[in-house]
């Protein structure tokens, strides 16, 4: 899972096997570590009945959980949409949320290939 930040707006972009993890009600995760030993985990997680995301301290890391509806993971995960909850992207108090499925790069970077995502539908020889 890929996390952008930009002001108040959030993009997490899922490979595959995420996307299939999230719609069968499993949370994904990922986590960096920083020079000084701390580590900032972010995290999917199906969870209640609607949109949320929060902060907090968890096993001495800083954390980032954003939790989705187990109906729209599992809608979303079967679907060809691009974004959960399709085009638009999801508000919570003025932060902006887009969750992705992650498409292979039209331009293939060094590093990126073979990196569980899904078919770019603009490579018309895929």
């Amino acid at each position: 899972m890929k996390l952008r930040m930009l002001g108040d707006s959030l993009r997490l972009r899922l490979t595959m096997s995420e996307t299939q993890s999230i719609g069968e009600g499993q949370s994904v995760a990922e986590t960096t570590s920083f020079p000084d030993g701390s580590v900032m985990a972010y995290v999917l997680s199906v969870a209640g009945e609607q949109v949320s995301a929060g902060m907090a301290m968890h096993q001495g890391q800083h954390q980032l959980l954003i939790k989705i509806p187990l109906s729209l993971a599992e809608h979303w995960s079967h679907s060809t949409d691009v974004g959960l909850g399709g085009d638009e992207p999801l508000y919570i108090d003025g932060l902006q949320i887009l969750i992705e499925k992650d498409f292979d790069c039209v331009s293939p970077r060094l590093g990126d290939e073979g990196r569980d995502t899904f078919p770019n539908p603009s490579h018309s020889d895929c």
